[in-house]
């Protein structure tokens, strides 16, 4: 799959996540739930939801030998650390620019879309070529 329709299916893969990821935060929220700490909780919901759809559908020809809960666990810490960043920036959107907290969410997931994209495309599923020649050769 060439790295534009790959783009296109993580794409469709993330913008899927984005109803359990609402759907969580909405809930959370509604229950009196600050919405950071929602928004966190919902991420960890959309990071299951989205490694399943990303695993088993964009990458299925480009797994590693590594187990899949490895490439949970490296997909995990990808979009924690995405997390880290859209926090600051959803309290800005949220707190100063009066942003309504779900639309602000949207936001700050869009905004992260290419690098997350990128860094799984680069770190965590590897074509071949990619790989150190001690990782390629067959024993």
């Amino acid at each position: 799959m060439k790295v534009v329709l790959r783009l296109a299916a993580f794409g469709a893969a993330g913008a899927s996540g984005i109803a359990p990821n609402l759907a969580v935060m909405w809930l959370l929220t509604s229950l009196g739930v600050h919405y950071l700490a929602a928004a966190v909780a919902a991420t960890e919901v959309a990071i299951l939801w989205n490694f399943a759809l990303v695993d088993l559908w964009v990458y299925r020809t480009r797994r590693s030998s590594a187990r899949g809960w490895v490439r949970l666990a490296r997909f995990a810490v990808l979009n924690n650390l995405d997390l880290a960043v859209r926090l600051p920036l959803l309290t800005v959107l949220v707190s100063y620019w009066a942003m309504p907290e779900l639309l602000a969410n949207v936001v700050t997931l869009g905004f992260a879309f290419v690098l997350r994209f990128a860094v799984t495309e680069r770190f965590i599923y590897r074509a071949p070529s990619m790989l150190p020649a001690w990782r390629t050769t067959s024993s």
